[in-house]
């Protein structure tokens, strides 16, 4: 499944509003006040403490990382502690701290001392991985106890989201904030991050994973699907049960097997609106049980992963179809296996012979009824089979170009027409006959 956080539309609007962002009066002087009695926090502090709190990460000193924190919370101190060694065991190549808000008072002509929410983005990028650079949102409590004292933060947490949709955090909590310590299995084209307790099964998952990898992009490749906007690797990290599954680059209740998370890229100059995308699995799903599942729902999700740098940002406000979208990732998951192995096969039977909530019409799921209480499962199918239609009868590139041009366009009917040269009514029909084919 793939995961739009906070917004819908891939999470573009998370990256509009990252560039947006101002801080407020207080920070954006340059200068503290005339009285020595006075208690300011400035702009150049702020960004000072930043500054050194990115150099002392980059650089592996854990004293000065770890120094900006209060030192009376034990506990805010451990924290911060494996957090830093956490980052220091990943592959990122790019790491550093910049400011996205303020939210508090910020000086006091008393001499009082001052306590401010400070929104800082963590800029981060993994090596070989992750197209641009991408952002984790975090919410910072700091405060200045006086005139002539340093800054010091008091409480670390997720910022919350911009907007009320989807998830209540901006890409938090990443691994590295809430594993004790971090498992890191590398293959060729893919980083396996795993909590302790399931580092054996990152092990023995990787060679699978990396078969995923290596299928899927082979395959997106030689259909047309390459350049700067498809990625050469993935990152996936493994928990186990929905409520991790829930709280991983996000904070919201899960529902799916496995998810990718598309990250807006921080800046963007050269029409790459997706930075990166987050996989993250559930070991506890069915998929885990066999090697073959196991495989299936990497090939998924690396299919929306390895499409996600496409997607121009036009989807609207319901996002991309989910027909298009997930019946693509279904296809690419599923190649060369018969309709008829497909674990959602008889649920369609029992689709077309009137036995689920909603009846056979004809016509392809639309995002509004995509989850409609008994149904999402049968409309992943519903969409495979649009795409099994396509590769079939128009071929497996065009079916790339259509995907691709729908990702780029936002607009299936439009794709449908240029690519395949059919429109959007006919096609319809062409489908609904081709599932009644398929699983009557």
């Amino acid at each position: 499944m793939l995961a739009v956080l906070v917004t819908v539309g891939a999470g573009i609007v998370v990256g509009a509003v990252v560039g947006e962002v101002k801080g407020s009066d207080p920070l954006a002087e340059e200068t503290a006040p005339a009285d020595p009695g006075s208690v300011a926090v400035t702009k150049q502090d702020i960004e000072a403490l930043l500054k050194g709190h990115t150099a002392a990460l980059n650089d592996g000193d854990l004293k000065a990382y770890t120094g900006i924190f209060d030192q009376k919370n034990t506990a805010l101190v451990q924290q911060q502690t494996r957090l830093f060694n956490n980052l220091r065991k990943l592959p990122i190549s790019e790491m550093s701290y910049q400011t996205l808000s303020q939210e508090g008072r910020a000086q006091d002509s008393f001499g009082r001392g001052v306590t401010f929410n400070l929104d800082v983005a963590f800029i981060h990028r993994f090596d070989g991985v992750d197209l641009r650079t991408v952002t984790e949102w975090y919410r910072w409590t700091v405060t200045k106890q006086k005139a002539g004292t340093p800054l010091l933060v008091t409480k670390v947490g997720g910022a919350p989201a911009p907007v009320s949709v989807g998830s209540k955090t901006v890409y938090y909590p990443g691994p590295w904030d809430i594993w004790p310590d971090v498992t890191v299995v590398r293959t060729p084209r893919t980083i396996i991050l795993a909590p302790p307790q399931l580092a054996a099964q990152a092990r023995r998952a990787s060679p699978i994973a990396e078969q995923a990898a290596r299928t899927t992009l082979g395959w997106l490749a030689q259909n047309g699907a390459q350049g700067a906007a498809v990625p050469k690797r993935f990152v996936a990290a493994l928990v186990k049960g929905q409520d991790q599954l829930g709280n991983l680059f996000r904070k919201e209740k899960a529902h799916e097997a496995g998810v990718s998370i598309p990250m807006p890229a921080w800046q963007r100059s050269d029409g790459v609106e997706i930075g990166a995308t987050r996989v993250v699995m559930d070991t506890a799903s069915s998929f885990f049980r066999t090697a073959d599942g196991i495989g299936e729902i990497f090939r998924h999700e690396f299919t929306h992963s390895a499409m996600a740098g496409l997607d121009g940002g036009k989807g609207g406000f319901l996002g991309l179809d989910n027909w298009v979208v997930e019946g693509f990732a279904e296809y690419a998951a599923n190649r060369g296996s018969p309709v008829t192995a497909n674990i959602r096969y008889n649920e369609g039977r029992a689709y077309l012979a009137g036995r689920l909530p909603q009846p056979f019409t004809g016509r392809i799921p639309d995002n509004l009824s995509w989850d409609v209480k008994g149904m999402t499962s049968v409309n992943y199918l519903m969409g495979h089979l649009a795409s099994r239609l396509i590769a079939e009868r128009y071929g497996e590139r065009r079916l790339v170009e259509f995907v691709t041009a729908c990702y780029r366009d936002g607009k299936p009917e439009d794709a449908l027409r240029k690519v395949l040269g059919v429109g959007e009514e006919q096609f319809q029909r062409q489908w609904a006959d081709y599932v009644r084919g398929q699983l009557g």
